[in-house]
């Protein structure tokens, strides 16, 4: 499964990067697959396994700032693994070519 998250603090001023940064340390510790991009992290493993993270990250933030917004995504492709990868490969193979990264 991949977990699409983005969580930022809401009314914390224009540089995100600290607590932004909290959160993907928490998602480092879990020593699960992931992806950091400009707008989310891409989480891969079991539902078991990545929404503890998700709950420590949003409680670590939610205890240094007011409001907080999360959101997250979930693909669950039964049958499959290494999607992370997986999926741009796919991407590469039907264009012929290494998309941008």
């Amino acid at each position: 499964m991949l977990f699409s998250v983005s969580m930022f603090p809401i009314g914390s001023g224009d540089n995100l990067s600290h607590p932004v940064a909290d959160v993907i340390d928490e998602i480092d510790k879990a020593e699960l697959p992931y992806q950091v991009s400009a707008m989310d992290t891409i989480i891969e493993g079991s539902w078991d396994e990545v929404m503890p993270v998700i709950r420590r990250a949003h409680q670590r933030m939610i205890a240094a700032h007011k409001r907080v917004y999360l959101s997250i995504t979930v693909d669950e492709h039964r049958g499959s693994s290494a999607r992370l990868e997986g999926a741009i490969a796919d991407v590469d193979r039907e264009l012929g070519r290494i998309v941008a990264r």
